[in-house]
């Protein structure tokens, strides 16, 4: 059997401290200080440990988190565990691509650094050359990846404390004064620039995976990485308000420069380029090294292809996400405007940081078994509450072009996860769950709502006991029998009434039988005739009147090949009724013998549990579970017969299924299509789950759905559960309050 690559545990606390730090440490420091500068005035000092305060209640939420799941991810892993797959998309790409950018103008920044001590060619040039090179550390492993972090960081940070020791004396008390000089708008201003000096903190999270002992290195290395910048920024930033004068600080793209020229020359200025270099390169490698994490986290949890989710059988590491992170950050440098961009990017951070501390609420709360951190967050809720309350408010302060940069992630996000992962991920967040389960409890005493269209009477009486098998499971049912009289738009409805009598009375006269049908088999039944102007308008419209819990509908079983493919009345109920689904292609009048086709699609398990409410409650009937595997060179034909009845046992658990009066079949296939509807076509009637349950357009029902309801002789139910979408979660709250 192919077994499973798992990330490799290499990084100690040493080195969680450097990845932390060296992401913190770059730009953050070297760049932002005189921007920030012309916005606050020496209470730049105070916005930098602002910030650093800000960030906390984040950091505290990760190393949670982090000791409960420590995946490869972060943050992503947290908010997708915690909120659901729609907000864990948003997340994960958009931290990715944050991170990206961040990296590239570390990398171009550092260079701007360079030429203070040599003149470059190309400032992108070398920054490319240098990002090419992170790219290879990174592919090589973790380990190394992590040992260079650490000299990185180590050199830098004595080079800075140099710094700051031997400066302290020289600086001017005089430059300190206004000290509130911009006002409190100007500090509100400067602290969320500078915000984004933070980022690096919680981003260590990503690689939570491949950490030794994550229960005490991770919490031990995010709060000293964070303690231990937030005072190196504030003792930067101090001796450099009092070392170089308040217009030249403002408007200089290279702030450490400039204050140790005057002091200590060219050796200084050399040793400031050393720590700057230092700093932003290994911003951009922990750029790089946490960045690939989040594709392959994504991939992992199949919301974007699967081949990020690759890993290298000698490396251990994911290459292909590296790869292409790596390649779209040297790209972002020659292609883009990396400093506006950024800047915009922070933003979405804080939109992160407020989406961490909710997810960890949300686990406290529900308190799941599986949730067992080895680290808790200390002063809780109290410290999340601020994380959030403060994250809403430095948004509110935030520049019209960042913040609109910041939603324009958030709507990508969420593009991508509605047009692609919606259809592959059938997942919940713990808070999603929680509200649809704490709902549908509270609405267990109203009656089990079955809608079945009715228009043909040679096929009325098998739809009814399909809809009678599906109300057994239930102790409180009822089926709803409607019948739709179409007029045209010329025809008032009113005048149906007066002018249609023989009409309807011939729709009353089916319903009728249908009563009699339901009688025969002790199930409570309503009916009734509607007039309207389309039959889809009419059922949409009663589905959500009488918060139907499930609908039925015949099907000729023919696809339609142009503007329709299920046709003009079936496409639109399955695409919008929020409620279960089942498509019924009838050919004989016998049950007999049921087979439900068990695989990995969203729909399965309720295929199985048709199939058996259909079985249980029709005599002379049997049922044959059955799961195809086609054959491959990796696994032999016993581990893939193993695999199906594996398949096959966990989707009986899943359905509920005590009852052991059920056959299990597993076919090996080299042609799945042709295999399938042979084995289809032996049984009288086949029950299949939709394999996706997006939009019908772009293929709501797969190619086994299709091929079997229109191939196979028998009947043929096509079940689509009940939608976890917003629409379906709305319904079920409609159903609790208008019970």
């Amino acid at each position: 059997m192919k077994k499973e690559h798992i990330l490799e545990r290499g990084l100690g606390l040493s080195s969680i401290i450097a990845i932390s730090m060296g992401a913190m440490i770059g730009s953050g420091i070297f760049i932002l200080p005189g921007i920030a500068m012309a916005e606050a005035g020496p209470a730049v000092i105070l916005a930098f440990i602002i910030a650093g305060l800000l960030v906390f209640p984040a950091a505290i939420s990760i190393a949670e988190l982090g000791t409960a799941m420590p995946e490869a991810g972060g943050d992503y892993v947290f908010i997708e565990r915690g909120l659901g797959p729609g907000a864990g998309t948003i997340a994960g790409l958009g931290t990715w691509l944050m991170l990206m950018f961040k990296g590239a103008l570390a990398l171009v920044g550092g260079m701007f650094y360079l030429t203070a001590i040599m003149t470059l060619p190309s400032v992108e040039a070398v920054a490319l050359v240098i990002g090419t090179i992170l790219i290879a550390v990174n592919i090589i492993g973790v380990k190394q990846t992590g040992g260079l972090q650490i000299v990185m960081v180590v050199v830098m940070v004595i080079i800075l404390a140099l710094f700051v020791s031997f400066s302290m004396i020289q600086v001017e008390s005089s430059h300190y004064m206004p000290f509130f000089e911009g006002g409190v708008s100007g500090l509100i201003g400067a602290t969320v620039m500078v915000l984004i000096s933070y980022g690096g903190v919680t981003k260590v999270a990503a690689v939570a995976e491949e950490i030794d002992n994550p229960g005490r290195n991770l919490p031990l290395g995010l709060l000293l990485s964070l303690i231990i910048t937030t005072i190196l920024y504030g003792l930067i930033v101090y001796v450099l308000v009092g070392l170089v004068d308040g217009e030249t600080l403002a408007g200089s793209n290279i702030p450490m420069v400039d204050a140790v020229e005057p002091f200590f020359g060219q050796i200084g200025i050399v040793l400031i380029v050393v720590a700057a270099m230092l700093a932003l390169i290994s911003t951009a490698n922990a750029g790089i090294l946490t960045a690939s994490r989040y594709p392959f986290a994504l991939s992992r949890d199949k919301l974007i292809p699967q081949f990020f989710a690759r890993v290298s059988k000698k490396l251990h590491t994911p290459v292909t996400a590296i790869l292409i992170t790596g390649g779209a950050m040297l790209l972002i440098i020659v292609a883009l405007p990396v400093e506006e961009i950024a800047k915009t990017a922070g933003a979405f951070q804080i939109v992160v940081y407020i989406l961490v501390n909710v997810a960890l609420i949300a686990f406290r709360v529900q308190n799941p078994k599986w949730y067992n951190p080895e680290f808790k967050s200390p002063a809780y809720p109290w410290i999340q509450i601020f994380g959030i309350v403060s994250g809403v408010v430095v948004l509110s302060q935030m520049d019209t072009l960042p913040l609109i940069g910041g939603i324009g992630i958030l709507i990508l996000g969420y593009a991508w996860y509605y047009f692609y992962g919606r259809k592959r991920v059938k997942r919940e967040g713990i808070i999603g769950k929680a509200i649809v389960e704490k709902i549908e409890s509270e609405a267990r005493d109203r009656p089990y709502r079955i809608i079945v269209p009715i228009a043909n009477p040679g096929t009325q009486r098998k739809m009814l006991r399909i809809a009678a098998a599906s109300a057994s499971a239930y102790k409180n049912s009822e089926i709803f029998a409607i019948n739709v009289i179409v007029l045209p738009d010329q025809t008032a409805l009113a005048q149906a009434v007066e002018f249609e009598k023989e009409r309807i009375e011939r729709h009353e006269n089916l319903l009728e039988e249908a009563e009699r049908a339901a009688k025969d088999m002790d199930v409570d039944i309503r009916t009734q005739v509607f007039i309207g102007r389309s039959v889809n308008d009419v059922v949409l419209k009663l589905i959500n009147k009488e918060l139907a819990d499930e609908v039925i509908l015949g099907w000729k079983g023919k696809r339609k090949k142009r503007k329709f493919m299920l046709g003009s009345i079936i496409d639109p109920i399955v695409k919008h009724a929020p409620c279960k689904v089942t498509l019924v292609k009838q050919q004989e009048e016998k049950i007999g013998d049921v087979v439900a086709l068990v695989g990995t699609g969203p729909h399965s398990v309720a295929a199985v549990k048709r199939a058996f409410n259909i079985v249980s409650n029709i005599n002379g009937s049997s049922l044959t579970l059955l799961n195809l595997q086609k054959k491959t060179d990796d696994l032999s034909d016993d581990e893939l017969k193993e695999k199906g009845e594996m398949l096959i046992q966990q989707t009986i658990i899943k359905a509920g299924i005590e009852s052991k009066d059920y056959e299990k079949k597993v076919i090996l296939t080299d042609d799945l299509e042709k295999d399938l509807v042979a084995a289809a076509t032996q049984f009288n009637t086949t029950c299949i789950g939709a394999t996706r349950s997006t939009r019908l357009e772009s293929a709501l029902f797969g190619s086994f759905p299709e091929i079997i309801a229109e191939k196979v002789s028998g009947t043929v139910l096509i079940v689509r559960g009940e939608e976890r979408t917003f629409y379906s979660i709305w319904h079920i709250f409609k159903r609790l309050f208008n019970r």
